[in-house]
């Protein structure tokens, strides 16, 4: 269900800066000093008149007491739960955001892992991004890196060899085996797309590696930004999956899987809606 536009715009700075200040800071406040100034300067010197009591007692006591009305009320009846399902316009819904669907566009770079088979999910992700899924319409897939280990090498140059022969390599760039790429997390150092085999298992090794396609796409002649890049993890190791989801849970980094209860396979979009922060480590005593 939408949010109620108005409610969201007076309770809301950011969406509405203007309508905030004027219904929820001028109109709000004019109302509740308009309803002040009856209460306390007409009402209150009447009662206080007619029952005998101080003024300053009654005034002290009757805030005290609307204080733990309000409170019992709010904390100890169910009051609120009632009062927003018979005024809809008080329930402030959130919008149901869908985190998982069907990939509807293609992406000039994508990041896949290579399996050990010709069969690889790698070879499906390229050609929904070159072809459109298959519909006929020419994908604007220009980059693709490919992460491979020692076993999966030979499917890669497997694959390179049928997509040239398929006419697919035109106006695309492959990178796989030991394509090399500048450590952005430690200056000086090279990183390859051909995972060595002891490093395989470790998600922060695949996490530098993410980090490095990024980096290099950003200084391109034709750069490509972090949101023209899409991630599949869906051909990987348990280790090589974990380092590329670690890398790609930045908003602005897109995420995509295989999955295999369509026929045929279907391209999933997964959006990540958080963003992970790296714990300091503490000096060693």
């Amino acid at each position: 269900m939408n949010r109620n536009r108005i409610i969201e715009a007076i309770s809301d700075p950011t969406k509405n800066f203007l309508a905030f200040f004027l219904i929820g800071t001028l109109v709000f406040t004019l109302v509740s000093d308009g309803v002040s100034n009856i209460f306390w300067q007409q009402l209150s010197p009447w009662i206080v008149k007619r029952w005998g009591l101080d003024q300053g007692a009654f005034e002290v006591w009757l805030t005290l007491g609307m204080m733990l009305g309000l409170l019992g009320v709010t904390y100890f009846t169910n009051l609120t739960r009632w009062l927003r399902a018979r005024l809809p316009f008080l329930a402030v819904k959130e919008i149901q955001q869908v985190n998982v669907k069907p990939l509807e566009r293609t992406y000039p770079g994508l990041i896949v892992a290579m399996s050990p088979s010709d069969r690889s999910p790698a070879a499906l992700a390229i050609a929904f991004h070159r072809e459109q899924g298959g519909q006929g319409n020419l994908g604007n897939l220009r980059h693709c890196w490919i992460i491979c280990t020692e076993k999966s090498l030979p499917y890669a140059d497997s694959l390179a060899s049928r997509l040239a022969a398929a006419g697919l390599m035109q106006s695309l760039d492959l990178h796989y085996g030991r394509y090399e790429m500048d450590d952005s997390q430690q200056p000086g150092q090279k990183l390859s797309l051909l995972v060595p085999d002891e490093l395989v298992d470790d998600p922060n090794y695949i996490l530098r590696l993410v980090d490095a396609i990024y980096a290099e796409a950003a200084e391109f002649s034709e750069p490509l930004l972090a949101s023209e890049i899409i991630a599949d993890y869906t051909g990987g190791t348990k280790g090589i999956t974990a380092g590329m989801l670690l890398a790609c849970s930045r908003p602005e980094r897109s995420l995509q899987y295989i999955s295999q209860l369509h026929q045929p396979p279907q391209i999933i979009a997964v959006n990540v809606s958080y963003e992970i922060k790296p714990i300091k480590q503490r000096r060693s005593l």
